[in-house]
């Protein structure tokens, strides 16, 4: 089991040194309250104490220490000692509590870029117009910015120069190097970019004509998904007598039996589950909010979890790290779907697509399977559309070729 980290103020006298001798005592306070472990918080400290004396060696004062600094004791350590992964991470909570203090001054944010001016600010639109979550947000500002520096290498930004050839050619340049899912991603993102650049008036004209059409529909291929067994074995692949495999297997109960998207699931917060009257408030796609039942093996899953599995913390997020500091997951839709890859490996299973959409694909195929009607099936998923269900009707591949007709003249 392991040891939580307790210190007496006698024991930091040894590591003493330099300007941080008189923080070291405030900051061991800290790492004691994120429930660090004893050996990973004494190492945490030493590391400091060595930053400590390094300072006293360049006569470097606390007022001048920042990021540029600490990188460079980062490197000089290096070259004397075995490097440690958790090292950047240990001086990235010393600056934010120093900060904090009020002892060392607020981060300077990084002069901005033309491109970067433009990119915040569609941004901005993204969100507060369109009401994009923060993943999808993230996807869009990629391919604009490359479309950017594509067109502007010199960095100097001249929208109003930008013709029909630019757009053509920036296409059929970023398609060439992508698989077909992620050039049709980027020709939709592209349109809307330009559009907002027509709208807030920085093109002359809206080019969003120029934008060839990319090959495959939105119907042309079938959904990827796990059978039902398959689902079931994934689920017993989680060590649930471990506090991860009781996470995990909370996670992929949420993913498989709601049909949650990722970040659903690592945005979910306590207070959105009402034990009460069994439901589950899930905050999704366009700031849309449902409430959906908590099913009773869900139910369990979670409540084993929150009983068994989740650490002590301060964080309202229900699922959080399981190692110091405990938080939430700092980029959750990655997170969520590394769960599933895990799983998926522990499992033995490797279908063509990973990650935490799989189940969504799954639970709906498997609901088709069993009898429910695309109506039905879209509303456990909350489409707000019907076309986005539409693909699940071709799953049933026994069905469909029941349908089919021969071919005029025979052939066999």
């Amino acid at each position: 089991m392991t040891t939580p980290f307790r210190f007496h103020p006698q024991e930091l006298r040894p590591l003493e040194a330099g300007p941080l001798a008189s923080h070291l005592a405030s900051f061991a306070e800290l790492l004691a309250h994120q429930r660090y472990s004893r050996v990973t918080a004494w190492n945490k400290l030493r590391l400091v104490a060595a930053l400590g004396k390094w300072m006293v060696q360049t006569r470097l004062q606390l007022k001048d220490l920042s990021e540029q600094r600490v990188a460079k004791f980062l490197e000089w350590r290096w070259r004397r000692v075995v490097y440690q992964s958790g090292d950047q991470c240990t001086f990235a909570i010393l600056l934010q509590h120093l900060r904090q203090l009020d002892v060392v001054p607020p981060r300077t944010p990084p002069s901005l870029t033309p491109v970067d001016v433009i990119e915040r600010a569609y941004g901005q639109y993204l969100r507060q117009e369109r009401s994009f979550m923060s993943a999808s947000v993230g996807q869009y500002l990629t391919v604009a910015r490359r479309f950017l520096w594509h067109r502007f290498r010199d960095g100097r930004i001249r929208l109003k120069a930008l013709g029909t050839k630019d757009v053509s050619d920036f296409v059929l340049k970023d398609s060439g190097i992508r698989g077909r899912r992620s050039a049709q991603l980027m020709t939709s993102v592209l349109r809307s970019f330009l559009n907002y650049l027509f709208q807030e008036g920085k093109t002359a004209t809206n080019l969003t004509m120029a934008i060839p059409a990319t090959a495959g529909g939105r119907l042309s291929e079938l959904p990827r998904y796990l059978e039902a067994a398959e689902v079931e074995r994934l689920l017993r692949s989680c060590d649930r007598r471990r506090k991860v495999g009781q996470r995990d297997y909370a996670v992929l109960v949420l993913l498989a039996r709601l049909g949650l998207r990722a970040g659903e699931v690592a945005n979910l917060e306590l207070d959105d589950i009402d034990w009460g009257t069994g439901e589950v408030v899930i905050r999704g796609k366009g700031n849309r909010v449902d409430r959906m039942p908590l099913l009773r093996e869900v139910g369990e899953a979670v409540a084993g979890y929150l009983k068994r599995g989740r650490p002590c913390c301060s964080s309202r997020r229900v699922f959080v790290h399981c190692k110091a500091p405990y938080a939430g997951f700092s980029s959750p839709p990655n997170a969520v779907s590394g769960i599933v890859d895990r799983a998926l490996a522990r499992a033995g299973l490797n279908p063509p697509n990973h990650g935490a959409h799989l189940l969504r694909h799954s639970l709906a195929t498997n609901l088709l399977r069993s009898g429910a009607s695309l109506t039905q099936i879209g509303q456990v998923l909350r489409h707000q559309q019907t076309q986005t269900t539409e693909i699940y009707a071709k799953v049933d591949v026994n069905a469909l070729r029941s349908l089919a007709q021969p071919w005029p003249g025979g052939a066999q």
